[in-house]
C-alpha cells in the first residue's frame, strides 16, 4: 500500500519553486521602501512604528497566501518553463499586492492618506491596510488555483480576476461607509478609523476578509475555459458579486442570532468596544469560511 502521495513533478521542481518563493518573499522589502522613509528594520525596531509593522506583516502574510496558489499549479513542461512560470506568477502577484495598497489608499479610502496615517503610527489604519492585502491575497490564491494548467495566458485571467475582485472589495468598502454615514450623519467611516477607532478597524477588516473568502467560492462554481477566457471571467465576476451579496446578508442574520440585544453601532463606534468588533469580524470570516467549504 502507498502511504505517501507526492505531486508528479520531481523534487527538482519542488526545489526550484521553493527558491523562487523565497526570492519573491524577499521582495516584500519593496513595500517597506514605498511606505517608509527609512529601512524596514529601522521603522519597526528603532522607531517602534507599530502601525507600519502591522501593515508590513499583512503584506508578508498576503504574499505568502498568494504564493500558495502559484505553487499549487501544474508543473511546467520542463525546468526552464517552470522557472519562467514561477517568476511570472510570483512577481505578478507581488506587483498586484503593491497595486492593492495604492488602490486602497487612493480609491477605497480617498478621504484619508493611508501612507500618512501609517507614518503617524495609527494602528487602526495599519490593521485595515493589512486586512485589505490579506483579503486580496486570498482572492489571488483562488484565481491562481482556478486557472487550470499553468501558462502565460493564465496571467491574463489572473489580471482580469484581480480587477473584478478590486471592484467588489471597493463596493464592500462603499457599503460599510454608507451604513456608517446613515447611523452617524456628518461623520465618515474613513475619518473614524483615522481617529484610531480600533474596534471599528477590527470589524472592517473582518468584513473584508469574509467577503474575500466568499468571493473565492466562484473558483469552485465557474469552470475555467482558456479557449473562451472572456466568458469565463465574466461568469466568475458575476458569481463573485453574487457571493459577496449573499455573504453580507447571511452575516447580518448570523449577527442577530449570535449577538442578540446588543447595539452593535453604539458598542463599536461610540464605546470603541474591541471585543464586540472582534466578535462581529469573526462572524463575517466564519460565514466566508462556510462558503469556501460549500462551494470552494
Amino acid at each position: 500500500m502507498n502511504y505517501v502521495v507526492l505531486h508528479d513533478a520531481s523534487f527538482l521542481y519542488y526545489f526550484i519553486d521553493l527558491v523562487i518563493v523565497l526570492m519573491v518573499l524577499a521582495g516584500i522589502r519593496f513595500f517597506s521602501g514605498t511606505l517608509a522613509s527609512s529601512s524596514l528594520t529601522d521603522t519597526v525596531s528603532k522607531e517602534d512604528n507599530f502601525a507600519m509593522g502591522i501593515s508590513m506583516a499583512g503584506a508578508l502574510i498576503g504574499v505568502s497566501i498568494m504564493l500558495m496558489g502559484a505553487v499549487a499549479g501544474e508543473a511546467g513542461v520542463d525546468l526552464i518553463h517552470e522557472v519562467i512560470l514561477m517568476f511570472s506568477y510570483g512577481f505578478a502577484g507581488l506587483a498586484l499586492m503593491w497595486l492593492t495598497h495604492q488602490v486602497f489608499d487612493y480609491i477605497s479610502l480617498p478621504e484619508i492618506s493611508v501612507k500618512e496615517q501609517l507614518h503617524k503610527d495609527n494602528v487602526a489604519v495599519g490593521l485595515v491596510d493589512a486586512g485589505n492585502m490579506i483579503a486580496t491575497a486570498i482572492i489571488l490564491r483562488a484565481l491562481m488555483s482556478w486557472v487550470e494548467g499553468s501558462s502565460l495566458i493564465g496571467l491574463i485571467a489572473l489580471l482580469g480576476g484581480y480587477i473584478a475582485s478590486q471592484i467588489i472589495l471597493y463596493l464592500a468598502t462603499r457599503y460599510r461607509a454608507t451604513v456608517f454615514s446613515r447611523h452617524y450623519p456628518g461623520r465618515t467611516l474613513a475619518q473614524e478609523i483615522a481617529d484610531g477607532n480600533l474596534a471599528l478597524a477590527v470589524r472592517f477588516t473582518g468584513h473584508r476578509i469574509g467577503v474575500a473568502l466568499a468571493v473565492t467560492a466562484s473558483s469552485g462554481i465557474v469552470v475555467y475555459n482558456a479557449g473562451d477566457l472572456t466568458t469565463s471571467l465574466l461568469a466568475w465576476s458575476g458569481i463573485a458579486l453574487l457571493m459577496f451579496l449573499i455573504q453580507t446578508i447571511v452575516s447580518l442574520v448570523a449577527r442577530f442570532i449570535i449577538l442578540p440585544g446588543i447595539n452593535i453601532s453604539e458598542e463599536v463606534v461610540d464605546q470603541r468596544n474591541v471585543a464586540i468588533g472582534a466578535l462581529e469580524a469573526a462572524i463575517y470570516i466564519a460565514v466566508g469560511l462556510i462558503f469556501v467549504g460549500l462551494f470552494g
